[in-house]
């Protein structure tokens, strides 16, 4: 009796093991910079990557995927990265998503809706080794 330790009520979508390798979903329309983000993250050894180039294929795919990090450009052609990341931080299944925006200066002038969407971070692309390693350690 009592072989199972976990009591983690309301979080029964997140079985991965401690220690789990983080899923991370890119969503960039530069097919390049995004195949080379997930070349890159995956080299690097942070995680399994996956990359979509719309909002619409990265929210159809993240409900399979069920990542836990979302790199996610802010200009994609069909809808804005703040969106994206909107609709996704509010999928069940997603409520421990970081959200980290990608984008290509260091200008934001979408700060207050980057906060509203819950986009904790940005990065400036190409994003590099060094930016990699301090989001993931």
């Amino acid at each position: 009796m009592g072989a199972h330790p976990s009591t983690h009520s309301g979080e029964q979508y997140q079985s991965d093991p401690p220690g789990a390798m983080p899923r991370i979903l890119i969503v960039d329309d530069d097919v390049d910079a995004a195949d080379d983000l997930a070349s890159l993250l995956q080299s690097e050894g942070y995680g399994d990557a996956r990359v979509a180039h719309t909002g619409a294929t990265a929210l159809a795919l993240a409900v399979e995927f069920v990542p836990t990090v979302l790199l996610v450009d802010l200009d994609l052609p069909d809808m804005s990265g703040y969106d994206v990341a909107r609709h996704l931080s509010q999928h069940p299944l997603l409520r421990k998503l970081r959200l980290i925006a990608l984008t290509d200066s260091s200008e934001h002038p979408g700060r207050e809706l980057a906060r509203e969407a819950g986009i904790e971070r940005y990065l400036i692309k190409p994003v590099g080794p060094a930016a990699l390693d301090e989001l993931f350690t």
